[in-house]
């Protein structure tokens, strides 16, 4: 797994991503950090723990579309690439 990430402000300045609250918001970092080189991350809920945050942040950036969640647990970063 890479130790380095960049952000694009295409994403994090957008009204969606600034309208959500500050702990939704820093979990899409955390999300990002940990995520492999094709942006999925394997386990999102210990993440969520991790950074505490709650299951209501995972949801709400899944509803917003800026991650995809799979029946099997695992998300992917839906800007990515």
């Amino acid at each position: 797994m890479a130790k380095k990430r960049m952000f694009s402000l295409d994403i994090v300045d957008t009204d969606s991503f600034l309208d959500m609250p500050p702990s939704t918001q820093s979990l899409y970092f955390h999300l990002g950090m940990r995520a492999d080189d094709d942006g999925f991350v394997s386990s999102p809920r210990k993440i969520t723990s991790l950074v505490n945050s709650s299951n209501d942040d995972l949801k709400l950036l899944a509803a917003k579309g800026f991650i995809i969640g799979f029946n099997n647990g695992v998300i992917v970063i839906r800007d990515w690439l």
